[in-house]
């Protein structure tokens, strides 16, 4: 096998779950000798596939409880599957769970030479290795010192540091970027960047879609243990994230949807698509976000005046942006039985992730009929560091399809 190839194939990993706690020597025989132990089993990983190239950047992406991390286990080797094939070629860097194997008593240098030979490094390797190490993980002062003095940063630091210094053909990262303070973080990030560069193989689990979208060009979504998209990343992650705005109104955080008025002008259909017309609820960063509706009044009668409004939430309810026609210099509408009009906005993505949008149609100091934290949307794109803002709106409408605007 060429060096930083992966092939997982048809992957099955079962845990058994123990339903019975012995806390004494008698309980312990009673179980042994007597009734038994209740015990079930939980498949975390169903018939799992894919292959990694050499030099891929693949991330692993999935609710908690997808299997993510399991997998990560697999390809590092502490965990063997219960059916199915999981081979690697080459030297395997795991940032799993940073400091792993470290003896409390051992000082820093003493902990990388022991970690270095269990990598299958000798001991004039290490010495090689062991200036860099100390320097990038700023503890040359401390290398001396047992690291059971160390704080949990210098700890991790350490660890990051070995991990990353040993030249792997593979490099598994699990949601450990967040290692000392942003000066550091950006040190990680600048050496796993290398790493893709020279050609080495990354497998990265993360809930940040935007450090996803960083670091890998593909995505692998796992939903129960399954692979349920395997495809470019943007692709993926789309499709994961439009699955998951769904279930923000279903969460206990999530703001409730409501929608109250006195339905004098009303909406009778909402769309929401791309600046294309077609049907989303996913946009990337410059995309047009754009709300199809079909507005009537009741009995028919004509409605001048009225504000189309909208506002954008996370998914707690705090407002993140909001405006409307009259705010924006867009000519009031005018409603004769039915209408349609539309909102075209282009957001500035301060924070990738789930939204909820909410409409509204007010004017005549009345309220005629709000939705409120109605419709998940997810967007996608590079945190930003000025306040979210509209790149550009338009709300526009027709009356008995005749222009108005």
């Amino acid at each position: 096998m060429q060096k930083g190839l992966i092939q997982f194939s048809d992957v099955s990993l079962d845990y058994r779950l123990y339903r019975d706690r012995s806390v004494s020597i008698m309980e312990t025989l009673m179980n042994v000798f007597g009734r038994g132990t209740s015990r079930d089993w939980f498949r975390a990983l169903d018939h799992a596939s894919f292959q990694i190239s050499p030099g891929e950047s693949v991330a692993l992406v999935g609710a908690n409880g997808a299997g993510k991390s399991t997998t990560l286990k697999l390809l590092a080797g502490i965990y063997g599957p219960t059916s199915g094939t999981v081979a690697t070629s080459g030297r395997i860097a795991s940032l799993l769970d940073l400091g792993v194997g470290f003896h409390p008593e051992l000082t820093g240098a003493e902990n990388v030479f022991l970690n270095g030979a269990l990598l299958g490094f000798d001991q004039k390797q290490m010495l090689e290795l062991l200036p860099g190490i100390a320097e990038f993980s700023m503890l040359e002062r401390f290398m001396d010192t047992p690291v059971k003095y160390y704080s949990s940063g210098m700890f991790m630091r350490l660890g990051f540091a070995l991990a990353t210094s040993v030249d792997p053909d593979i490099l598994l990262i699990d949601e450990v970027l967040a290692v000392g303070d942003a000066a550091f973080q950006a040190k990680c990030y600048d050496r796993i960047f290398g790493f893709r560069e020279s050609g080495k193989t990354i497998v990265f689990v993360s809930h940040d879609p935007e450090a996803v979208r960083r670091l890998c060009t593909r995505a692998v979504w796992l939903d129960s243990g399954r692979v349920r998209m395997d495809g470019p990343v943007d692709d993926v992650l789309g499709s994961y994230l439009e699955a998951n705005a769904g279930r923000l109104q279903n969460s206990a955080s999530a703001a409730a949807p409501r929608e109250w008025g006195n339905r004098e002008v009303f909406f009778s259909r909402v769309t929401l698509t791309d600046g294309n017309g077609v049907p989303t609820r996913t946009f990337r960063q410059g995309d047009t976000l754009k709300a199809n509706v079909l507005i009537e009044t009741r009995e028919g009668r004509k409605v001048e005046n009225i504000i189309l409004g909208f506002s954008l939430h996370r998914p707690d309810g705090e407002t993140v942006l909001a405006s409307n026609n009259l705010e924006n210099g867009e000519p009031l509408l005018t409603i004769n039985g039915s209408g349609e009009a539309f909102i075209s906005i282009t957001p500035e993505i301060l924070e990738p992730g789930n939204y909820l949008l909410s409409i509204s149609l007010t004017g005549n100091d009345t309220d005629y009929h709000w939705q409120d934290h109605f419709y998940p949307v997810s967007l996608l794109g590079v945190k930003q560091t000025p306040p979210l803002g509209i790149k550009s709106m338009r709300v526009a409408g027709l009356a008995a399809g005749n222009p108005v605007l």
